[in-house]
């Protein structure tokens, strides 16, 4: 009679946490998924929220280039506005200041909507 040897299977377990908050144990140098309590590999971990600062790093970039593009038109679209409060007099040829309305919010999104190319 010969006797077949089995290997041991192994399972991989799946879960759907994504490990988004973590305890450190500095005693017993494990890192942990708070919320299904995983030992987790610390390398892996530090290099997840690495690569997540990384990722806010860039979005702050973008914001900040956004927000000087938003900036320098609104600084165009209020020098383009001042100009049409000042008209040549017809009589005396001279510029005079005219008494206009305030642009609302819809007419300044408009202005700077129609300035895209700018």
């Amino acid at each position: 009679m010969s006797i077949i040897k089995f290997k041991k299977k192994e399972y991989q377990v799946v879960t759907s946490c994504e490990h988004n908050s973590i305890n450190i144990d500095r005693a017993n140098k494990q890192i942990t998924c708070r919320d299904c309590e995983v030992v987790l590999d610390p390398f892996d971990a530090i290099m997840g929220y690495s690569d997540a600062l990384d990722d806010w790093a860039k979005r702050l970039d973008k914001y900040a280039e956004d927000t000087k593009r938003d900036f320098a038109r609104n600084q165009i679209v209020a020098r383009r506005l001042e100009n049409k409060k000042r008209t040549k007099c017809h009589h005396c040829d001279q510029m005079t200041e005219i008494k206009i309305k305030e642009p609302t919010l819809w007419e300044t999104h408009a202005e700077i909507q129609g300035n895209n190319n700018v």
